[in-house]
């Protein structure tokens, strides 16, 4: 009986085709779900301009160029959040991922509030949403897992492009008592410094402590030159800028355990230009800038 179960196996075995029964072990592959890319981004930053281009209409007022702003940060947001959803970007629900965005838009907005030329406002806009697709460009990147040493720099010029620009515009404003402008100091330096930290470490409890550390140190900085030295607004700017990028700089390397020599000689030349700065304008004694 067991030599008559075996002919009949051999022999059904032979009536098959070579390769079939291997073939058919083989589970059919899954398709893999299609990512949204740069044609996404670049058609979210395209809109983006279109919209903004809109701000400078002679019928809004700086209210509605508000209102207006706000809206487009919650499309752009939400634009972003259905490009990094649909990517399974990890921690895509992280802020870190939106605020660059929302911050060059508030920026474009106050510059197209003070801009008197509507060549000025598009150049401004224009801007809005090369600053939009570079910055967002780093995150798409990094979520699919495409980072490259040039990102980072991506990053860093348009969080410092952005940071320096909210500096100056909330310091030159005269309607503004400081207590407002030194929570506004204290709030962007707190968002840019919360973002860069989020690439050094995945601990976002230590990425928002460190940035609460440094937008502290910025805003006493902001304090004392406002209060005590006698200078333009475009000048403080340049020193917060500087001195917010050489701290949130040694840190991000602390964190990420890079930290060299080279690195430190770096960021230290910032440093060392913001103290000659205001050295130069307490020697001075009148206004630069």
């Amino acid at each position: 009986m067991l030599a008559a179960m075996s002919e009949a196996l051999a022999s059904s075995s032979a009536t098959l085709p070579p390769g079939q029964l291997r073939a058919r072990s083989r589970s059919r592959p899954t398709p893999r779900p299609v990512h949204l890319g740069t044609r996404y981004l670049g058609l979210l930053s395209a809109w983006a301009v279109a919209i903004g281009l809109s701000f400078k209409s002679e019928l809004l007022s700086p209210t509605q160029v508000w209102q207006a702003a706000a809206g487009l940060a919650v499309l752009t947001t939400l634009g972003l959040v259905f490009l990094h959803a649909r990517n399974r970007t990890p921690a895509w629900l992280s802020l870190d991922h939106y605020i660059s965005p929302v911050l060059i838009i508030i920026a474009a907005a106050a510059f197209s509030i003070l801009a008197p030329d509507y060549r000025v406002h598009a150049l401004a806009m224009v801007t809005m949403g090369a600053f939009i697709f570079a910055s967002c460009y780093v995150d798409l990147s990094r979520g699919m897992g495409r980072e490259r040493p040039l990102h980072r720099f991506l990053r860093d010029a348009t969080t410092f492009c952005a940071l320096l620009a909210l500096f100056f515009l909330i310091l030159q404003s005269n309607d503004l008592p400081n207590v407002i402008k030194f929570s506004a100091v204290f709030v962007v330096a707190l968002l840019s410094g919360y973002r860069s930290f989020r690439f050094a470490t995945k601990r976002e409890g230590l990425a928002l402590l460190s940035a609460f550390l440094t937008a502290g140190t910025v805003t006493f900085g902001a304090f004392g030159m406002v209060t005590y030295l006698n200078q333009g607004s475009q000048y403080v700017a340049v020193i917060l800028a500087f001195a917010w990028y050489a701290w949130q700089g040694l840190t991000v390397h602390a964190l990420d355990d890079s930290l060299s020599r080279r690195i430190m000689f770096e960021y230290g030349l910032f440093a060392v230009i913001c103290v000659y700065l205001i050295a130069l304008a307490l020697v001075t004694g009148r206004p630069i800038g």
